[in-house]
């Protein structure tokens, strides 16, 4: 399931946070996806094969201007 939010991810260049099996946690914003996922992080550009990662969650901004819940 994480796959689709992944590719949602990299569409909307939001940033995501990667749990991988062996218990390491990535953070970035994915750019591609094929056998291997390549991401930008604070710390430089790293690739992470897909059989590694565990879990995916996509942090989503808000547009202040798009926030109805806002108050004029």
């Amino acid at each position: 399931m994480w796959d689709k939010e992944l590719k949602i991810a990299i569409q909307k260049k939001q940033i995501v946070t990667i749990y991988l099996i062996d218990g390491a946690v990535l953070q970035g914003i994915p750019d591609t996806c094929t056998d291997r996922l390549k991401m930008r992080s604070a710390y430089g550009p790293v690739w992470v094969p897909l059989e590694e990662i565990k879990h995916v969650s996509r942090l989503i901004r808000l547009d202040v201007k798009k926030n109805l819940l806002a108050h004029p």
